[in-house]
């Protein structure tokens, strides 16, 4: 019965898994159609979230494209463009292997792209722009399988893909320059349908063309990322010209991506959708690496949906079937239901519990990878914080060094600094003392012009009771005139009831004298307004003084304590004055009561206050007088301090000019002898004069004992001997440099320290104010033998042969090696015949052809030298690269010798002996010796230069001729042999056997001789390798100690 059993239990399996696999089939068909539909609006995420969990399952993108090229991308154009958005989508987010099925799909998507285009409007542009970015990220991946389709590394991860190769860094670079054109050109292209649409982001056209624009954000933020750490490490090991065109576009992609970012986060639309970076202002300085610190990598990140929006297949809706209209269950509702069995079959119920154990497990499994991927970042984001802040921690050395070196420069300036410091501050404190003094003198002037000020308005208050007063008076004089009139009238009437005559007489007699005292009267008046006059005019004249010592107040310094008691003084008489016309307005109001002699002696008692009033002005202009002398004084004295000042401040003015001016001397004198050593363009030349100099300048110094008196002359001596023994030191060190002898430039080094430490000791007892004469003379013989060295060594290093030489002689001895091979060529047509004529022709010309080669290719060399520049230009580019010029030098030597080689093995070959295998090996030593010239002489040359392009094909002319000679050679071993071929029809068995055993023991001796001539071969090339590489590291010299 078991065995009746087994099939039908295999039989329920099998059936259960095609259940599945259709149900499964089933919802993602429906997912993919819901996705990918043809109504313009955006994709739901939901469905699209649905067809990436079904390649998780499924662990494949098999099922998606066999719905999808089903869908009419080809006849729709929103088909298509939702095509593009959720292929994209899935290969972001999907299953790793759905980038490698997505493969065989390429030619489908470019043939896609090439349909739509040629809808040039709208959605067609669209579909191709975005088939191409497609494309693009396929080949990318299948270049770059390490890649994973959200692109997400870390800076250890993107090492390791590059595997730590500047190649790899660059060919990458370059790809993910591709990947975000493609990009960029689609969102552009997105943007400006918009505006063609007459849509927003708000509408549902706008929406479906955005939504695409979201995967391409986070690729661009990635690429961008990818692209700034790519480019930062390419700077650290190549030199920056070659990297200008990556710079070039990295910058225009730069402001492209920084104009998508701010437009894309301008709409409402992506509000809630994504969050996107505001890059810098400016891009990554790569020429900086510390600027590397301070990226920060940008980050364009998708909020998690609503708890709410529960991402489950099974409640999508079969549209497509008629017959069922309610949403169809979940696939474990499905297996749940109660089955028309009483009990369930135990081994369907374990495939499910090992399912459900399966399921737990990858669970698990995905999340153990997910908290691993999370320790990764977290580990690679501390990584990249310590490299910041080792990079901060070599910037800060760097600028502590810098600030030492500046200290240290500012500590050896210092105390000359301070010396001038201490003289200007002694001489600004003497101009100080002077500015308080009058400073101190005009505050107290002042204070004493505002008590002045103060007193004359009550001197102005006075006056104006004066003037009350001489109006009281006019009042009296009216209040007479009118007592008067009423008399008269008294009188009239009396004359009219007087009874008699003698008191009519009576009454005009006291009329005619009241007449006469009012005609007094009024000539008091007439004298009162003639002194109030003269009041007017004093006032007026004080006026104009007060303002005239107003405006000359400021000159004023030591006459104040005189100007107060003059002040009390007139004070005092002013009051005094107030006193007596307050007297004489009380008489003037007793006149009104009293008539006769009361009224003549108020008068006189006027005209007593008129005299004093006289007497009060004669010594008020008594001393106005008095004061306009001491202003004189004052103001001479003032302008005399204000000359002294200005006499100071001008012989400050000329010390400081004269300093500037001698300092602008020497520069221009040091800047005179650069341009004429430059012009003249002799270093040898230039240096003795720069020496010469300096000694010069040391022995003036040595001349003065005291600074003072001399300080134009002192200065422009020590400028000169610092800069010529700065110039001489350099000078010296580059002979050293360059010197093969290593006690020579140990001996050169110590005599320069000597010279600068002597030269520094004379120049700090400048400090002082005094020089020592004894230090500067030192200086100056030690700078004197210092070059009478450097001179000698420089003149012992370049006594050596140069480059030049050499391509000279070998030159000639290429010439010479032609013509002794033409001279053996014609000795041959005359004295050979037969197959030695011939034989010995053929090789002796393929000999002359071969030295016509070599000797074209020598005259291009020299000339490829020779476009290097002049001849002291390439002796200077000769010493600064000795590695090179050896090379070249022992190039010129192995071509002569091969030269010489080849005529020796040619006279050998056409001699007595006739061996031509020496022609041969002295061909290709011939050949070896041009190919190392050519090497040689191509390291330095530029690579566009005509020269060099000759050159090249005269090298392959020499190898041409080479084979043609080593054929020539062959061919002539070959006739000779064939000449001397042994005719064995005339021998018998014995000798036959004879000579047999003969060539074999002639064989064997040839093959021992073989040997040991290669060994012997061997060996001295072994001792030629060690010779050239001590030669080159210069121990040796021509193969000797």
């Amino acid at each position: 019965m078991a065995s009746l059993s087994l099939p039908r239990v295999l039989q329920l399996k099998k059936n259960s898994l095609d259940a599945e696999r259709e149900q499964f089939e089933k919802f993602q068909t429906l997912a993919i159609q819901k996705a990918i539909n043809a109504i313009e609006t955006p994709v739901k995420e939901k469905h699209v979230r649905s067809t990436i969990i079904g390649t998780f399952q499924e662990q494949s993108a098999i099922t998606y494209w066999m719905v999808a090229i089903r869908l009419p991308i080809q006849d729709n154009r929103i088909v298509a463009w939702k095509f593009c958005h959720v292929t994209h989508k899935l290969l972001r987010e999907g299953h790793p292997a759905c980038l490698d099925d997505s493969q065989r799909h390429i030619g489908m998507i470019e043939n896609l792209g090439k349909l739509w285009v040629h809808l040039r409007e709208g959605y067609g542009k669209l579909v191709h722009l975005y088939c191409n970015l497609l494309v693009c990220k396929l080949k990318f991946h299948s270049r770059n399988p390490r890649f994973p389709g959200n692109l997400q590394l870390t800076a250890d991860e993107l090492d390791a893909i590059a595997e730590n190769d500047v190649n790899n860094y660059f060919q990458l670079c370059v790809e993910l320059f591709d990947y975000m054109e493609e990009i960029l050109n689609l969102q552009a292209a997105v943007f400006d349908s918009l505006g063609n649409a007459r849509a927003n982001s708000m509408t549902a056209s706008g929406q479906c063309r955005l939504a695409a624009l979201i995967p391409c954000a986070q690729d661009a933020s990635q690429v961008y990322d990818c692209n700034v750490r790519l480019l930062f490490r390419l700077h650290a090991a190549l030199p920056p010209d070659t990297l200008s065109g990556h710079r070039e576009r990295f910058r225009q992609q730069f402001k492209k991506l920084s104009s998508f970012y701010k437009h894309a986060s301008s709409l409402q639309y992506y509000r809630n959708l994504l969050t996107l970076p505001v890059l810098p202002t400016n891009p990554p300085n790569f020429l900086l690496q510390s600027d590397f610190g301070t990226y920060v990598t940008p980050v364009v990140s998708i909020p998690e949906p609503p708890p709410d929006e529960v991402d489950s297949v099974g409640s999508l809706i079969d549209t497509s079937d008629t017959m069922s209209q309610a949403p169809s269950e979940p696939m474990e509702d499905f297996e749940a239901r109660p089955t028309p069995s009483p009990q369930p079959d135990p081994i369907v119920e374990r495939d499910r519990l090992i399912d459900h154990l399966q399921n737990e497990l990858k669970r698990m499994r995905s999340e153990v990878s997910q908290l691993v991927q999370e320790r990764n970042t977290m580990l690679g984001s501390m990584k990249e914080h310590c490299t910041r802040l080792e990079s901060q921690l070599h910037s800060a050395k760097a600028e502590l060094e810098e600030e030492k070196q500046r200290a240290e420069i500012l500590s050896v300036q210092t105390p000359e600094i301070k010396q001038k410091l201490t003289e200007t501050e002694e001489k600004a404190k003497v101009q100080d003392e002077k500015f308080q003094k009058l400073k101190g003198a005009y505050t107290q002037l002042r204070e004493e012009h505002i008590t002045l000020i103060r007193q004359k308005a009550e001197v102005d208050k006075l006056s104006a009771s004066l003037r009350a007063a001489a109006a009281q008076h006019e009042s009296a004089k009216l209040a007479l005139q009118q007592e008067l009139n009423d008399k008269q009238k008294d009188v009239e009437l009396l004359q009219q009831s007087a009874s008699s005559s003698e008191e009519v007489e009576a009454y005009k007699a006291q009329i005619t004298n009241l007449r006469a005292e009012l005609e007094q009267s009024r000539q008091k008046e007439a004298e009162l307004e003639t002194v109030r006059a003269s009041m007017e005019a004093l006032e007026i004249e004080h006026k104009t003084a007060t303002k005239e010592q107003e405006e000359k107040l400021t000159t004023v310094t030591n006459e104040l304590k005189e100007t107060a008691e003059n002040l009390e003084r007139i004070k005092q008489e002013k009051r005094e004055r107030e006193a007596e016309l307050v007297r004489v307005k009380e008489e003037l109001v007793g006149l009104r009561e009293k008539s006769g002699d009361e009224y003549k002696k108020v008068v006189e008692e006027r005209e007593a206050a008129l005299s004093q009033v006289a007497e009060l002005k004669q010594q008020h202009l008594q001393e106005k007088e008095d004061l306009l002398q001491h202003n004189t004084v004052l103001e001479a004295d003032l302008a005399a301090v204000k000359k002294q000042l200005e006499d100071a401040q001008k012989a400050l003015d000329k010390q400081t000019s004269r300093l500037v001016t001698c300092a602008g001397e020497a520069a221009l004198e040091v800047t005179n002898e650069a341009i004429a050593a430059f012009e003249q363009a002799n270093a040898h030349d230039s240096i003795s004069a720069t020496a010469e100099l300096a000694a010069k300048a040391l022995e003036q110094l040595a001349r003065h004992s005291d600074v003072s008196g001399n300080e134009e002359s002192v200065a422009k001596c020590a400028i000169f001997a610092a800069h010529n023994t700065a110039q001489l030191s350099a000078y010296v060190s580059d002979v050293s440099n360059v010197s093969r002898d290593i006690e020579l430039s140990d001996k050169l080094n110590n005599e320069c320290r000597s010279m600068l430490t002597a030269t520094k000791v004379c120049l700090e007892s400048i400090k002082s104010g005094s020089i020592v004469s004894s230090s500067c003379s030192e200086a100056q013989g030690i700078v004197r033998a210092m070059m009478t060295s450097a001179a000698a060594a420089d003149r012992h290093n370049t006594g050596a042969r140069s480059v030049d030489d050499e391509l000279a002689d070998m030159d000639r001895a290429i010439e010479e090696a032609a013509s002794q091979i033409e001279s053996m060529l014609a000795a041959t047509r005359a004295g050979d015949s037969g197959v030695k004529l011939e034989v010995n022709g053929k090789i002796l010309d393929a000999c002359t052809t071969l030295m016509g080669a070599v000797k074209i290719l020598v005259q291009d060399a020299r000339k490829l030298q020779n476009e290097l520049g002049d001849p002291k230009t390439r002796q200077k580019m000769y010493r600064k690269n000795p590695q090179w010029s050896e090379g070249l030098i022992s190039a010129a030597k192995a071509v002569v010798f091969a030269a010489k080689l080849l005529v020796t093995s040619a006279d050998e070959a056409v001699g007595a002996s006739g061996q031509v295998e020496g022609v041969s090996a002295a061909a290709h030593e011939v050949a070896g010796s041009t190919a190392q010239l050519v090497a040689a002489s191509r390291a330095r040359a530029p690579p566009e230069s005509p020269a060099l392009a000759r050159l090249t094909q005269a090298s392959r002319h020499v190898a041409a001729a080479t084979g043609a000679l080593v054929a020539a050679v062959k061919a002539g071993s070959a006739l000779v042999l064939e000449q001397e071929a042994l005719d064995t029809s005339a021998l018998s068995l014995t000798a036959t056997r004879r000579l047999e055993m003969e060539s074999k023991v002639r064989s064997l001796k040839l093959e021992t001789a073989l040997d040991a001539e290669r060994a012997r071969l061997a060996a001295l090339r072994k001792r030629h390798y060690q010779l050239a590489q001590l030669e080159e590291n210069g121990n040796m010299e021509n193969g000797k100690d």
